[in-house]
């Protein structure tokens, strides 16, 4: 991968990010930010992914379980080329194609409709073990909040990974600190994340999500 070419990436999705949040006239913008990096990597070279066919079946996918910070992920597609850019000003908009949350229906390029937190691990897991069982060879991208792992389904879901013994499936955990009722260690600390991902037996590991 070119790394000069993600960090531009990234930057550009932060800044497309912010315009259609401006539009829009409010916006998770903490938790859109803390992603774009990741996103611009994922989309710069990881995945695979074609916006002139996304629907295609072998095609990897990723879940944003922090559904609320949607508008990084539209900007990420848009920069992509899965839409136009202008489509970003209409986020929230009556009729738009671009809600708050994320909606599979109404927005292309998105795999599974999120919002209500932890229930995006459970629904990336299980359509990866879908596509496992297809033999389809791809991968499922999971991406979640650091406060979001208060729910008690992203446990669930885990414990379900682990034992299925899945590898098709990559969670991130944004850790970003914060949530909406303020600092995520004082509203209900998550302790060591690593550690106890572990202890489900899943290979986890701690990395700075803002170096490319």
């Amino acid at each position: 991968m070119d790394i000069k070419k993600m960090l531009i990436d990234a930057a550009e999705i932060r800044k497309l990010t912010i315009r259609a949040m401006e539009a829009a006239g409010y916006g998770h913008i903490g938790g859109s930010m803390s992603i774009a990096d990741l996103l611009a990597v994922l989309y710069g070279g990881v995945m695979n992914v074609d916006p002139t066919n996304p629907q295609k079946p072998d095609r990897d996918y990723l879940v944003l379980s922090k559904g609320h910070c949607g508008p990084a992920l539209y900007a990420a597609l848009a920069y992509k080329g899965f839409f136009d850019k202008k489509e970003l000003l209409t986020l929230n908009a009556n009729g738009t194609k671009l809600p708050s949350h994320c909606d599979r229906l109404k927005t292309v390029g998105i795999d599974l409709s999120t919002g209500s937190l932890g229930q995006g691990v459970s629904l990336g897991i299980g359509a990866a073990l879908g596509n496992k069982l297809q033999g389809i060879d791809n991968y499922t991208y999971i991406i979640v909040g650091d406060g979001e792992t208060q729910e008690g389904q992203v446990w669930e879901g885990a414990q379900f990974l682990a034992h299925r013994k899945l590898d098709n499936v990559i969670i991130f955990i944004d850790k970003n600190k914060r949530q909406l009722d303020g600092y995520t260690d004082e509203v209900c600390s998550t302790f060591d994340l690593v550690e106890k991902f572990t202890a489900f037996g899943l290979l986890s590991f701690e990395i700075d999500g803002h170096s490319v």
